[in-house]
């Protein structure tokens, strides 16, 4: 009987295919094409897999590093096994149930229901396979409530232990951080270039200025005292003071700015409009902020263990449901190894 069941099914299959070559439009053709596997007799489309990973990130529901293909073509494959279970057990949502989650979800996003169809709708997502995805999901919780309410409830000993394990993720997470150069104190330098204009060069102008600038550096007393100690002297541009790590400039500059101190400047040099100095302003040391971590209270903690439980309930009772159902990979690729 059984060898009787598969070959029906794969002469469905083959229907699915065959049948397009002979009777349908170029455009079937096409989408039969982009099949990639079959769950109880429904097609699962490529397109279905990008939708899937699609309605997750929209309803907040995608994991944090995302879904490969295969791991989006099993969630598609599970919702098939959900509801075959839930079926059996008479736990199947009704189309009022599932209305009534989709208020919540649309709720929890402070938007409507029609917002969040339409929403979906943009996307390329029709009402019906979110209702099915919905549908899917509500009847496995409530099997697995019915059936494992008790092994999934937290012993203040479980819940103990994971705060110290979450204590020992953050310290050794800390440690790391606070290891990195990035976070390390750094000294920045405010400087301000100072220009003498040049037109020309000539030598005997380029000397003259020098020592033009020579005389502001003697007055100067600080970046805002420039037009004070350029009286007297023609066409002297102080510049916008800038930032500088230290650490990035050139060791002679440094060491000759560490010499001068704050407030004065170094030089003449030779620049590209004539002769300037560098005036050191001001010189502090910036420390990257410590990470903020804030422990969950007891109650979160104990919610991450019943959700551990179940996730670990879920994945265990889906591996043997799978076997209820008929899955046939066109796209060997994406075989579950």
């Amino acid at each position: 009987m059984k060898a009787s069941r598969l070959l029906l099914r794969a002469a469905l299959a083959a229907l699915l295919v065959l049948g397009p070559l002979a009777s349908t439009s170029s455009g079937a053709l096409a989408q039969t094409r982009g099949i990639v596997a079959i769950a109880n007799d429904q097609p699962i489309t490529d397109l279905d897999i990008t939708q899937r990973v699609t309605l997750l990130d929209i309803v907040g529901d995608l994991p944090p590093g995302g879904l490969t293909k295969q791991q989006a073509l099993q969630a598609l494959i599970d919702d098939q096994v959900k509801i075959v279970e839930a079926t059996r057990l008479a736990m199947l949502p009704t189309d009022s149930d599932v209305t009534d989650r989709i208020d919540k979800l649309a709720q929890g996003m402070k938007i409507s229901r029609a917002d969040l169809l339409a929403k979906l709708k943009a996307k390329g997502i029709s009402e019906a396979s979110f209702r099915r995805y919905v549908q899917a999901s509500m009847g496995f919780n409530r099997i697995i409530s019915a059936k494992y309410r008790q092994d999934m409830d937290a012993t203040d000993a479980e819940v103990d232990a994971k705060i110290a394990e979450i204590k020992s993720k953050v310290g050794a997470q800390m440690s790391k951080l606070m290891n990195d150069p990035r976070m390390k104190p750094i000294t920045v330098y405010t400087l301000m270039e100072i220009k003498l204009p040049v037109d020309g060069q000539d030598p005997m102008l380029l000397q003259s200025r020098a020592i033009e600038a020579q005389q502001v550096m003697q007055r100067l007393k600080g970046c805002g005292s420039v037009k004070a100690a350029s009286d007297g002297i023609f066409n002297v541009k102080p510049g916008k003071t800038f930032d500088a790590d230290a650490a990035k400039l050139p060791k002679p500059m440094r060491a000759a700015l560490d010499k001068v101190g704050k407030g004065r400047a170094v030089g003449p040099m030779r620049g590209k409009e004539g002769i300037q100095l560098i005036a050191l302003c001001a010189v502090r040391t910036i420390t990257p902020p410590k990470p903020d971590f804030t422990m969950p209270t007891r109650e979160q903690v104990k919610r991450i263990v019943v959700n551990e439980k179940y996730d670990k309930i879920e994945q265990d009772y889906l591996k043997v449901a799978r076997d209820k159902i008929y899955v046939e990979y066109r796209d060997q690729s994406y075989a579950q190894q």
